[in-house]
């Protein structure tokens, strides 16, 4: 698979024009407003010993952050998005499809220094990362 990149300003495996990047992140920002369950390393739910492929990993260095979950993806189960908020709003997000690579990669904001990220699974739901400064 590929792996996609995002800016600031998010999008989708450079397959959209700028003025139409906007337009997309919003919609998927409200699309994964709505999740209401949040699966952490922590508190697993039902799916307990899942953590190790769910829970987003994040890096930062010489100004970029990245984001990978360590799932495989295939056509019956795959991470539909991976995003990350600071100050409980989302900065980067990206929708993938059964054929991307789960990493999502984008500048650090100059006046963010902590992010929680999250991951949507197909099957297996939401899962965050615990707070992690950048």
């Amino acid at each position: 698979g590929r792996s996609c990149r995002a800016r600031t300003l998010p999008r989708e495996c450079g397959r959209l024009k700028r003025r139409e990047q906007g337009a997309m992140a919003e919609s998927w920002k409200v699309e994964v407003s709505k999740f209401t369950e949040i699966l952490t390393a922590e508190a697993p739910g039902k799916w307990a010993g899942k953590e190790g492929k769910h829970v987003p990993v994040v890096e930062s260095a010489d100004g970029k952050v990245t984001v990978k979950v360590p799932h495989g993806m295939a056509d019956d189960h795959w991470i539909e998005f991976v995003w990350v908020k600071a100050g409980g709003d989302i900065i980067a997000i990206i929708k993938l499809t059964p054929t991307d690579t789960p990493v999502l990669v984008f500048d650090k904001p100059a006046d963010v220094s902590e992010i929680v990220a999250y991951e949507s699974c197909n099957l297996h739901g939401v899962w965050a990362s615990s707070p992690i400064a950048i």
